[in-house]
């Protein structure tokens, strides 16, 4: 019987390990996530699973807890706010995306809390994660050491990007990824698996410093600095840390030796490059490893020395001496350098430097500032209702006072203020006091070993979520989710929690629940895929199949202006310009904020002889985006273009 049960069991541990390795990597491969199809597509993988993994006849029960329905909630609550908004949104486009933007949200953190039933399902899980992150990272490494850091010569330099699309992204899983590989080398028992994240977490180390990430090296120091205090075998995360950055120090000297590889250059690295620099990272592994086995076989044979130290360092004497340290060196720098740091901050001159191990100290918000202070102001003039999920570029485009394209305020935060109001402000810090309340209870109550380094790097990336648009992109906010969902499980693998199983009725409930959040993503993916296949079939030059595809769009989702600027823009193309005008007016109808649309209807009235709705529509551009269209009058533009 046990034999038999043995087989169900090993099952469980290897979804609970594939799932957070197959959703980091497979959002990885798909650019990050940042585009809807390869999002939803998860998002609907996601909740397949959810469905399976509660009808499958698993050994161990399911025992939802209060936790899981706490983060889960708010998840939630935070999507049909989202939902509830394009009621009185300028975009029901935008903000029914972000409600789906939730509902994928939503299924990658309840697949992963039904993947952790045990004890065990949890370490593999966490273990997980960790290959998720070696894998974005070993792709990065790849891509740099074949095709090279070089790309447009307009540039000074590239930063590693790949294959997140987005260098402060591939930063924060780097940085998240040295801190939690760090953890698992130092909590090995055999040297083996010691000796393989310690070798992980090195070439991590290496593509952390070629993002020239100042988020992602903030990610890395702040959880390693909280894992410090969380940790009650503090000595031995700090070894193996200090062993990480002293091995990585020669590769990043063979890196900085060749342009082509540390991004300095624009051309491909040859192969000698590429080989001399994987010589020298597979050296200084092998030697951290031997100095690794050599340092902890010391302490082994100098029992007496090493409990001294260990005693040492768990005195709370200790921890508050090292704690007011570094509150008073904070505070020191902050009375002597914070005004000049403030100041470089909020800048609007970005600086570009040439070398680009300057990022690590350049300290420009890169116009940062800027968008909080149209975000707040947003919040400000709208405080209880917030104009509508997903708004803020019209906000920020009407508002600005810098030439800065963004979509985004960079701060998951402010955005929730602006967009969403008060209620969205409230969702958005419930979610994060929550994290950091229950992964401090399941660190305190010792509920599972992970919990020291799961907690400081949850903090660690909440905190940089107030200051990039992490949530926006998949990858990113499903690293957040998949620590959220390992906190969330503490309650429910207590033995106690036995008394308390799933009923039907809460697997009923939730396999509709998996069948309506599939509805939701499907839909707008096939769109989503129809857009993009008109706009190939207008390169191509199949214009009538372009239409189509269009049409086939705009029926899918009657509330997306899209399909209709297309229509527009097809239909201008074969000089129609009646058709081009009616379905133009149907997209800025449906988005009246968007200076794009705007732009496509002067560009056909300007261009069909009406002057006189060319210059209403102009007038009306200079209000919408006026740093742009109200720099040249009308009349300059006509007097231009004839």
């Amino acid at each position: 019987m046990t034999l038999e049960r043995s087989y169900p069991r090993k099952i469980s541990d290897l979804f609970a390990f594939l799932l957070p390795f197959l959703l980091l990597s497979g959002l990885a491969l798909g650019g990050g996530g940042v585009d809807l199809f390869t999002r939803h597509v998860a998002g609907i993988l996601a909740w397949i699973l959810v469905a399976v993994l509660l009808v499958l006849p698993f050994p161990e029960r399911i025992r939802p807890g209060r936790s899981v329905a706490l983060i889960g909630g708010l998840i939630l609550g935070l999507a049909l706010l989202s939902a509830i908004s394009s009621i009185w949104s300028s975009s029901v486009s935008l903000s029914l995306a972000e409600f789906e933007r939730g509902i994928g949200y939503l299924g990658f953190f309840a697949a992963s809390y039904l993947t952790m039933r045990t004890p065990k399902q949890r370490e593999w899980f966490a273990r997980g994660i960790g290959a998720g992150i070696a894998a974005v990272c070993l792709l990065a490494l790849g891509e740099r050491l074949i095709h090279g850091g070089g790309g447009e010569e307009a540039v000074v330099f590239n930063r590693l990007n790949y294959p997140l699309g987005y260098w402060n992204a591939d930063g924060i899983f780097f940085g998240a990824g040295v801190v939690l590989f760090v953890w698992f080398s130092s909590c090995a028992e055999a040297r083996l698996p010691r000796a393989g994240w310690l070798a992980l977490a090195i070439p991590v180390a290496t593509a952390l410093y070629l993002t020239y990430s100042r988020g992602g090296l903030a990610v890395a120091s702040i959880a390693l600095f909280l894992l410090f205090f969380l940790s009650r075998d503090r000595l031995k995360v700090l070894l193996v840390a200090a062993l990480v950055a002293a091995a990585s120090v020669p590769i990043l000297f063979a890196v900085d030796a060749y342009p082509a590889i540390s991004g300095t250059g624009f051309e491909k690295p040859g192969v000698g490059e590429s080989l001399v620099v994987i010589l020298v990272a597979l050296a200084s592994i092998a030697a951290a490893v031997l100095a690794l086995e050599a340092l902890l076989r010391f302490g082994r044979n100098r029992p007496e020395l090493s409990r001294k130290a260990v005693s040492a360092s768990r005195d709370r004497r200790f921890l508050f001496s090292v704690a007011g340290v570094a509150l008073a060196t904070v505070l020191t720098l902050t009375v002597f350098f914070g005004s000049n740091v403030w100041d470089q901050f909020g800048d609007s001159d970005v600086p570009a430097p040439k070398n680009p191990r300057e990022r690590f100290t350049e300290l420009s918000g890169s116009y940062r500032l800027e968008f909080d202070e149209v975000a707040l102001r947003t919040f400000t003039e709208n405080p209880l209702v917030g104009t509508g999920a997903g708004t803020y570029r019209f906000e920020w485009a009407r508002e600005r006072e810098i030439y800065v394209t963004t979509l985004d305020a960079h701060s998951f935060f402010l955005e929730s203020l602006s967009d969403l109001g008060l209620a969205g402000g409230l969702l958005t810090f419930g979610l994060t006091f929550s994290l950091i309340w229950l992964g401090a209870v399941a660190w305190r109550q010792k509920r599972g070993r992970d919990g020291p380094v799961v907690l400081a790097i949850t903090a660690a990336l909440l905190l940089s979520f107030a200051f990039d648009w992490f949530w926006r992109l998949g990858a990113t906010a499903a690293l957040l989710l998949l620590f959220a969902a390992w906190i969330a499980s503490a309650e429910a693998v207590e033995p106690w929690r036995k008394y308390s199983e799933a009923g039907k009725g809460t697997k009923v409930a939730g396999l509709l629940a998996a069948w309506l959040a599939i509805a939701v993503l499907t839909v707008p993916a096939i769109s989503d895929r129809y857009i993009e296949a008109s706009a190939d079939s207008v390169r191509e030059g199949s214009i009538e199949q372009a239409a189509d595809q269009a049409r086939t769009a705009s029926r899918l989702e009657p509330w997306n202006p899209e399909p209709h600027m297309q229509l527009a823009v097809i239909a201008e193309s074969r000089d129609d310009t009646g058709e081009a005008i009616e379905e133009i007016d149907r997209a800025i109808e449906l988005e009246p904020e968007n200076w794009q649309a705007r732009v496509i209807r002067f560009r056909i009235n300007y261009n069909a002889g009406r002057k006189a709705e060319a210059r209403r529509d102009y007038e009306i551009l200079g209000e919408i985006n006026p740093i742009v269209f109200d720099q040249v009058s009308f009349r300059e533009v006509r007097e231009g273009s004839s």
